[in-house]
């Protein structure tokens, strides 16, 4: 379809991305190190990485994972951290190293990591110590080597970093494996020749259930994650200053989101990021807002709906806090009506998922767009709304959204028959969310496409479910569903977190038929102290179908 959202982009973001002279990611760190050598790059926990440290440690760590553990341009490294400062070193080491990374969650079973190591063919496994029981289980008869890392290995890192020795404290042998700081000091007498990285070469495998539920691995090329960046930087350039903007990152690395805006994006425009270890400790993501007042973060919506539960976030007044993105979930309005009236400052949605780097529509800076939507689509991207049948529908239809760009995957990890069906046969990925766009290019996300609920032959979008029954002001948060039903053939369930414990099904039911059609009013609703969420708060509605 003919990019009509261009006429919407806030004045200095390009119709394209320039991806001339760019062969690596690491080129990004290169740059913010030429410009900004002694700027904060990372900070965790009290302590901080800058720009030349990150590029000296990086370097180290490559020099051992091509010196030590004799790994060859794209084999692959795994690594299984939370938000810790080693996190940036293993990824920029790694891929300055002509490697390929896998993410692994560092909560996963011996079972899941097992999976992950054999499927990617990994040799080598970053973890820490409280993912040491799990990784050993997992590993046992393969032959990977292990670096495991701690959160108390800052002082070496600094001294690392300044090109002094470890404290000899610091190099105590871990229960498996190699520690963190061992094999920086190992790298750094290794010098790891600068490989030929090309673009097409794979940065990363990042795993996904995508549309089937399925674990794969969508390949992510340097080409892929570097349009990706450029669409975000390009975007935010009108309201970012360069270098002096503070983000702080609660959703995990591991996942893509946290990847692109909580470890590539701050090196993009050479600022300063605050890694958040647990996305569960409220109380501490405050202290460091508030300590290194925070400018920019994004989130999940249960993240910022938990926020405005939380007095001591009520209560932080964040003037400095300027730009704020809900990502991986749909935002509900009530939601961001709060956010906007507690701190003066928007809550945006945006739109992307694993296969696409992630990102593929932002709403503008300025804000100028409906509310509900995810935005317009990101500079290079085309989008297309599809019917059953692979036509495009009309206008205003919902259809199942296909997406083409440079930012979209190369492929599937060695699953060639499910990388031929995610594809429409001129290069579109069918992303299995069914959207529309209005006159103006901006999207609005209907819902999963495998979500939608079939009542008495009509469809039904959990998402408009869950945003009415939501906005009742006894309910915390709900998830809706469909079941079978004798009558209608399905019929809608909605799974109820209240706030106020005197809250019934029969007021919520009264409350949902004043606002929707007859067809569209859940038949059931059920109260439960929380509901099933995955790593990065994303509600699961495939486990209330159990």
């Amino acid at each position: 379809m003919e990019r009509i959202w261009q006429a919407r982009y806030q004045e200095g973001v390009p119709f394209e991305v320039d991806l001339a002279g760019r062969s690596s990611i690491v080129g990004f760190l290169e740059q913010a190190l030429a410009e900004r050598p002694d700027q904060v790059a990372f900070a965790c926990a009290g302590s901080s990485l800058g720009y030349r440290g990150l590029d000296a440690l990086s370097r180290a760590f490559a020099g051992y994972l091509r010196g030590v553990e004799g790994l060859d341009s794209g084999d692959r490294v795994a690594i299984m951290l939370p938000n810790l400062l080693h996190y940036p070193v293993v990824v920029f080491g790694a891929l300055r190293a002509g490697l390929t990374l896998v993410n692994l969650n560092p909560n996963y079973t011996a079972r899941e990591v097992r999976f992950h190591l054999q499927d990617s063919g990994a040799r080598v496994l970053v973890t820490c110590g409280s993912s040491l029981d799990a990784v050993r289980d997992a590993v046992d008869g393969m032959r990977i080597g292990i670096v495991v890392a701690e959160a108390d290995e800052m002082p070496a890192f600094q001294a690392l970093a300044a090109g002094g020795d470890v404290p000899a404290s610091a190099t105590a042998a871990p229960p498996a494996g190699r520690r963190f700081v061992e094999a920086l000091a190992a790298g750094r007498e290794r010098p790891c020749p600068a490989p030929c990285v090309t673009p097409d070469m794979a940065a990363f495998l990042q795993y996904t259930g995508g549309t089937t539920g399925r674990q794969k691995a969508a390949v992510l090329t340097h080409r892929n994650l570097t349009a990706n960046l450029l669409m975000i930087r390009d975007w935010f350039a009108a309201g970012f200053a360069r270098g002096d903007e503070c983000l702080a990152t609660i959703l995990p690395i591991y996942h893509v989101i946290g990847l692109s805006i909580g470890c590539f994006f701050p090196v993009a425009i050479g600022c300063k990021n605050v890694l958040i270890p647990n996305p569960r400790n409220l109380g501490h993501f405050v202290d460091e807002l508030r300590e290194h007042r925070v400018s920019f973060f994004v989130g999940v919506n249960t993240l910022f709906n938990a926020l405005l539960e939380y007095e001591p976030f009520r209560n932080l007044n964040p003037g400095y806090l300027r730009h704020t993105y809900g990502a991986g979930a749909q935002v509900e309005p009530d939601v961001a009506k709060r956010w906007h009236a507690l701190t003066g400052c928007r809550l945006l949605s945006a739109y992307g998922l694993t296969e696409a780097s992630p990102a593929v529509c932002m709403m503008p800076l300025d804000a100028a767009g409906p509310a509900g939507s995810v935005g317009l689509p990101l500079p290079s991207t085309d989008l297309r709304l599809l019917d059953g049948a692979g036509d495009d529908v009309p206008p205003g239809t919902p259809g199942e959204i296909a997406v083409k760009g440079p930012q979209v995957m190369a492929r599937y990890w060695n699953r060639p028959d499910e990388t031929r069906d995610a594809f429409t046969a001129d290069g579109f990925l069918l992303t299995g969310d069914i959207g529309t766009i209005d006159p103006d290019g901006f999207v609005r996300i209907v819902d999963r496409k495998k979500d939608v609920v079939l009542v008495s032959g009509f469809n039904v979008y959990p998402n408009e479910i869950e945003a009415v029954v939501g906005g009742h002001p006894g309910v915390l948060e709900c998830a809706c569903i469909g079941v079978p039903d004798d009558r209608t053939g399905e019929a809608l369930k909605v799974f109820v977190v209240a706030r106020d414990r005197t809250l019934t099904a029969d007021a919520l039911q009264q409350f949902s038929r004043e606002r929707l059609t007859a067809y569209k009013v859940p038949r059931q609703f059920e109260f439960v102290d929380a509901l099933p969420k995955s790593s990065v708060g994303k509600v699961l509605r495939r486990a209330l179908r159990t």
